[in-house]
């Protein structure tokens, strides 16, 4: 039985392009999708447009709906989770907070006092779902697309035995702008990274199979047109938001001209995993990292889901485009055997070796009939390790918080977050971690 179970199905935008995605191929036909997702209203709506996507592609894929993932989870091959515990109330509380100390974040979702806390809330009901599919569906595998991903992968797999992958679409994205910046189609470019989620190294890039990095460090020189980049930047341009986020590339350039390689994800949260680029607001702003577009994002999801309810009105067809995303695609290699190559959240067996081997690293993987195979990478350059390993020391002790329930582990990962360390004292960390406390307190009762 081919059966995926979409945790968090509620998301309308991850849900519906899920969806779309596993109906576009036609060798592979999906038995069951189950939708699972507390908020029943919503949950009617995109269990109407999954019915309406598998009619527009004439597929006979049963979609079943719960607000109760046990009832569902039995045979299932896999479980996704879009989960975000606590919504953009309890989000706005991990930004506004910190700033009264004076510590301004952009995204803060992965580390710092706004991915720790994000941490705290979304852990216990993953390792619930985790120790379900012990039960249930114990050879399943666990797609994860919740952040912080390697903190949440790393506390899940010291506890579990269930096969848990974390997913991001930082690698793909980089690539499709690194793409754009050249002005090559993205089908010339290859390339191969690795490091940790959001700070994967592009440790090699090529247009049609030379080394591309010469043009790259030529483009980086000139600053301006750095900056008339995002005339071109093809991701997160693209973003249905009011106004428009605009990516301005001038953190990742400089990390490149200084440490010698391209990071994943984007400069606004590039600039948060380091002490360089948010010392003050003249910086912020001079560096364009100033826009909190991701609780914008997180609040528009209703936007986007009223939007689906008036396609839904319409007799048309809901529109549906492939999209890049890895889970479909993993998928597909695994039920058709036709290999995949994705980069992947799973712990460092030793992958790559010079990270810690009790951390989560993401690395290529190669997904085929046979399951999900994380690819060697060796050593990867030492200041690009020692950059990586700055973040993963906060991943452990995030990881040690959710497991042992310690408020000191809480305060420690914080204080040690690189750009928490350089903005505030660690009296005013622990002032500031005790009022996110209190904010957090019914998700966190069980803390001493």
């Amino acid at each position: 039985m081919k059966k995926v179970v979409i945790i968090g199905a509620g998301s309308a935008m991850f849900t519906k392009k899920l969806i779309g995605d596993l109906m576009s191929y036609d060798d592979v036909d999906v038995d069951n999708i189950s939708l699972v997702d507390i908020d029943v209203k919503k949950l009617a709506v995109m269990e109407k447009v999954a019915k309406r996507i598998v009619k527009q592609f004439g597929k006979k894929t049963t979609i079943e709906v719960t607000n109760d993932s046990k009832t569902v989870l039995k045979d299932a091959t896999f479980v996704t989770s879009t989960i975000g515990v606590g919504g953009p109330e309890m989000y706005a509380k991990d930004l506004e907070i910190p700033d009264k100390y004076g510590l301004h974040q952009c995204v803060g979702d992965i580390i710092g006092p706004g991915g720790m806390f994000r941490f705290l809330r979304a852990y216990p009901v993953l390792l619930g779902i985790c120790h379900d599919m012990e039960e249930l569906c114990p050879d399943a595998y666990f797609f994860n697309y919740t952040n912080p991903m390697a903190p949440l992968c790393l506390a899940l797999s010291s506890v579990t035995k269930i096969k848990i992958f974390g997913f991001c679409h930082n690698v793909q994205s980089t690539a499709l702008q690194l793409s754009a910046y050249l002005g090559v189609d993205r089908d010339r470019v290859s390339y191969w990274a690795a490091g940790i989620n959001h700070m994967d190294w592009f440790l090699q890039f090529k247009v049609d199979g030379k080394d591309a990095y010469p043009q790259l460090k030529e483009l980086s020189k000139d600053k301006v047109a750095v900056k008339r980049l995002v005339e071109v930047e093809p991701d997160y341009s693209q973003q249905e938001l009011e106004p428009p986020v605009r990516l301005v590339d001038l953190i990742r350039f400089e990390i490149m001209d200084h440490f010698g390689k391209f990071p994943s994800e984007s400069p606004f949260h590039m600039g948060e995993y380091c002490p360089y680029f948010r010392k003050n607001e003249q910086m912020i702003k001079d560096y364009c990292v100033d826009d909190r577009w991701w609780l914008r994002h997180e609040r528009y999801g209703d936007v986007y889901y009223e939007k689906l309810v008036k396609e839904l009105e319409s007799k048309d067809n809901i529109e549906v485009e492939k999209t890049f995303e890895y889970a479909p695609e993993i998928m597909h290699a695994y039920w058709s055997g036709i290999p995949f190559r994705a980069n992947l959240n799973v712990m460092n067996t030793g992958l790559i070796s010079n990270l810690p081997q009790d951390s989560v690293v993401e690395v290529p993987c190669y997904t085929d009939s046979e399951g999900v195979h994380p690819c060697y990478v060796g050593e990867i350059p030492q200041e690009l390790a020692a950059l990586n390993i700055t973040n993963i020391t906060v991943h452990k002790l995030m990881a040690l918080a959710g497991n042992e329930k310690k408020i000191n582990r809480i305060r420690n990962a914080v204080k040690l977050d690189p750009l928490t360390a350089a903005m505030c004292t660690l009296g005013q960390i622990d002032d500031m971690v005790d009022e996110l406390f209190e904010a957090n307190k019914k998700y966190l009762k069980d803390f001493t």
